[in-house]
């Protein structure tokens, strides 16, 4: 199984995929630093010129909270650009008769296991990396401080706020590791659907059609937690619309069950396809 992990990871990391998908995250956080954080260090003191304010911060500034369309961009490119790292090789290790080179040096579990962990992993990676980064730059460069105004968009009712009032930084931290869970997770939804189709663009194209179609009819569902299940409120830092714990939990559980029961026990059971 080790053997088997590393030699996925390895394949995972050395791939265009993941080095393409970062750069396009890395980019938009580029962008967002060079037309946001730079002139906002220029002047730090301009919201108090003229009037009652505060100077500018990290914590209304980086990308994750700051205003602008970088961030909702880049919240709904997610779901592909977990994908585009290493989740559609399932599909093409099948097609291409690979996976009868593993099958013949190992276990066929060991097999999908190291493959959906390569593909979780990548997942994640690439959709905090550009946070990280965009948080850490604005950090170096901006003082860090949380005034109790509207300049901070996270609602006041959302999940752990009471932590993003007294230690931000936890809360950021908190928040990547589950944006790293659930964004992996996206990305193993293609594994599932790489057992039904017969096409690539089909596999790379779906986790991000079913989060389209989950934003657009979460709003139907009839109880707040329910409605918190859009893919574009699970991903936001800022909360600008209230997350629940509750909803991640369903959202992970649920995932996690497909996997187990659709490509675990299917791609078990099933001959090469």
């Amino acid at each position: 199984m080790k053997q088997m992990l590393k030699i996925e990871l390895e394949r995972a990391f050395r791939g265009s995929g993941f080095w393409l998908s970062l750069m396009i995250g890395m980019l938009i956080s580029i962008i967002q630093y060079i037309q946001k954080v730079i002139p906002a260090v220029s002047d730090i003191l301009l919201p108090m010129k003229d009037k009652l304010g505060i100077p500018v911060c990290v914590h209304q500034t980086w990308i994750a909270m700051g205003d602008g369309w970088y961030y909702t961009l880049f919240v709904r490119l997610i779901p592909l650009l977990a994908v585009i790292p290493y989740a559609v090789t399932y599909y093409t290790d099948n097609k291409k008769g690979i996976v009868y080179n593993y099958y013949s040096r190992t276990n066929k579990i060991n097999y999908l296991l190291a493959k959906w962990m390569a593909v979780f992993i990548t997942g994640g990676m690439v959709a905090i990396i550009p946070l990280m980064v965009n948080l850490m730059a604005t950090s170096a460069v901006l003082p860090s401080f949380i005034a109790l105004d509207d300049t901070i968009s996270c609602n006041a009712n959302g999940m752990w706020s009471y932590i993003l009032y007294s230690h931000p930084y936890i809360y950021y931290m908190l928040s990547f590791i589950l944006q790293f869970i659930c964004a992996g997770l996206i990305a193993t939804v293609s594994l599932l659907i790489s057992q039904y189709v017969n096409n690539a663009f089909i596999v790379l194209l779906f986790p991000s059609v079913l989060c389209e179609f989950m934003n657009a009819t979460a709003g139907w569902l009839p109880t707040r937690k329910l409605k918190a299940l859009a893919p574009w409120r699970l991903f936001r830092i800022d909360q600008l619309a209230v997350k629940y714990w509750q909803t991640y939990v369903i959202f992970i559980c649920t995932i996690l069950v497909m996997n187990l029961v659709v490509y675990v026990w299917r791609g078990v059971k099933d001959d090469v396809l």
